[in-house]
């Protein structure tokens, strides 16, 4: 690749590019020193400014890494959290056999409002009695990798959200329950820009890439019974795809 000083691409937006194509052809390797921006501007004779630019946006990208004292290098490649076989049961809170792990950030209940029911894609239904919505991160050694959204109707399971703050067990918050539990998900995923909140959760840049998933469970009865939204860095995880439940 060749800059072009003629083309209304900016200069450092090409200098990136060119930058990224080194790391991918192996010319910069992972772990390994790249040129120094003094090197970088005799080479392709361009401006320090421009190349500090570039470099300082791939540094925020991730892409690399500035070590003090020593220079920037290419950022070695992360450790990911394999999730085996994803499906829409994966994170469902009502499919679990325990929450014991869970660390919850937050419990609360939702009213039902038409602003809620069109944040989910629902129609507004004046008998909903609302959601129970709970949060918790998802950590990889450590790391966070994730966030986990649940929600479930107050008209079927009145008391989810109280149980759960009082470390209620699922075998007696589920009991006598079990025509509520899910028997049927679908999942949709996606990936989109990340939102202020998402971007100081995931510790990336503002509207960077994240992958999103949003899961619908119903029970036997076709009542739906759990919705999931599920927030990764997509650097971090890799999702092994199953294409049903037995």
């Amino acid at each position: 690749m060749k800059l072009d000083k003629r083309s209304n691409i900016p200069l450092y937006s090409q200098l990136k590019d060119l930058i990224l194509e080194r790391i991918a052809s192996d010319i910069y390797p992972a772990g390994q020193q790249i040129p120094s921006e003094l090197t970088l501007c005799e080479e392709l004779t361009l401006s320090r400014p421009t190349v500090r630019q570039a470099i300082a946006e791939l540094v925020s990208e991730g892409v690399l890494v500035i070590q003090k004292g020593k220079g920037t290098f290419v950022a070695a490649e992360p450790e990911r959290l394999e999730i085996r076989n994803f499906n829409p049961f994966t994170y469902s809170l009502l499919a679990s056999k325990s929450i014991a792990d869970i660390e919850f950030s937050t419990v609360e209940k939702l009213k039902n409002s038409e602003a809620l029911a069109s944040s989910l894609g629902l129609p507004y239904l004046e008998s909903q009695a609302g959601f129970w919505a709970m949060t918790w991160i998802i950590r990889n050694r450590g790391l966070e990798v994730g966030q986990c959204r649940s929600l479930i109707p107050v008209s079927l399971f009145p008391d989810f959200g109280d149980q759960i703050k009082s470390s209620k067990t699922m075998l007696d918050i589920l009991a006598n329950k079990y025509a509520y539990l899910p028997s049927k998900g679908q999942c949709q995923l996606a990936v989109r820009p990340a939102s202020n909140d998402e971007a100081a959760l995931l510790d990336v840049t503002r509207r960077s890439p994240i992958l999103f998933a949003d899961c619908r469970l119903a029970s036997r009865s076709e009542h739906l019974c759990e919705i999931v939204h599920v927030i990764w860095r997509p650097d971090r995880v890799a999702l092994n795809l199953e294409a049903g439940r037995s």
